[in-house]
């Protein structure tokens, strides 16, 4: 064999080619490769960022509107998708701290993936919040012809509070450690990341112990154990057949997300009131203020927000 010699002012043509180490012979280079001993698993993506977490709330009376001041579930959360050397998903990743709990509901959350539960190999959680509902061998709910994903079942076993109504959402209470936990899904064999929809997957709350309950984003469909005979009723508009879910007929929603941590209303603090731009924002459909959740001038009274 010829000795690899690389090109340098001395010698600029150089001599041969390096040779390139794979150890676990996956096509990726050791150096350019994440897990080097794992044939299965090479790279990583995020969202909605390596070093950042996005925000979920949500509002728990629906149909109703009830205080509409978004501090019912507030959860901050990082997914991490660990990918082959073909960029499919081997794994999902999904890391939160539950920051807030603005009543006394105890709501469970959870994340339907557009994919068949069976490509799901196992769910591993840290900690056992989910008890008290129904699993498949796998770890995915059962009874479910897209795979769910549930987190916990209610939030004040992973918010603790103080001995107050709710837990930090008002100002002159004390305020409660905020912990963050994490859950694992694997696939049998990796999954194209389109298949298992767009980010942040679909997202939702059921409420006060009521599995059937479910409160998802906007335009985000209900999974097979909600109960649906609420939509139309009271301030909701839900459209099936026009893909509109979970919005009142001024198309204001019962869940955000916002792709950055952010400030949530105080206890009874309309959002509305709080966020000067997001019923513009919602009315449009997402067109207009788009940023209407940043700390920009004229955008917020800050003597409403937690």
């Amino acid at each position: 064999d010829q000795a690899y010699i690389a090109t340098s002012s001395c010698n600029p043509e150089g001599n041969g080619t390096p040779s390139v180490s794979d150890t676990d012979n996956d096509g990726v280079a050791d150096e350019n490769d994440l897990f080097p001993n794992d044939p299965l698993r090479a790279g990583e993506s995020f969202y909605p960022s390596s070093n950042q977490m996005a925000t979920l709330a949500f509002e728990d009376l629906w149909p109703a509107k009830g205080d509409y001041d978004f501090n019912d579930i507030v959860l901050d959360y990082r997914y991490r998708l660990i990918t082959d050397a073909d960029n499919n998903v081997k794994d999902i990743e999904f890391y939160y701290s539950l920051r807030a709990i603005g009543g006394t509901f105890r709501n469970g959350f959870g994340i339907q993936l557009e994919v068949a539960p069976s490509v799901v190999s196992g769910v591993s959680r840290n900690g056992n919040f989910v008890s008290g509902l129904t699993l498949n061998a796998n770890g995915t709910e059962a009874n479910q012809a897209k795979a769910v994903i549930m987190v916990f079942e209610n939030g004040f076993d992973v918010l603790t509070n103080n001995g107050t109504k709710t837990v930090n959402t008002d100002r002159s209470e004390a305020s409660s450690r905020i912990d963050t936990n994490d859950l694992s899904i694997t696939f049998t064999n990796a999954v194209a990341p389109a298949s298992l929809g767009t980010f942040p997957y679909n997202p939702f709350i059921f409420t006060n112990r009521n599995r059937g309950r479910e409160v998802h984003l906007s335009g985000k469909e209900p999974t097979d154990l909600a109960d649906v005979s609420s939509f139309g009723q009271v301030d909701d508009d839900t459209q099936g057949g026009v893909g509109k879910y979970y919005v009142t007929e001024g198309n204001l929603p019962w869940a955000i997300n916002i792709t950055q941590h952010w400030d949530y209303p105080s206890e009874k603090e309309d959002i509305v009131q709080a966020y000067l731009k997001f019923a513009n924002w919602a009315q449009s459909g997402g067109s207009n203020f788009t940023d209407w959740y940043l700390n920009s001038p004229g955008y917020r009274d800050g003597n409403l927000i937690y």
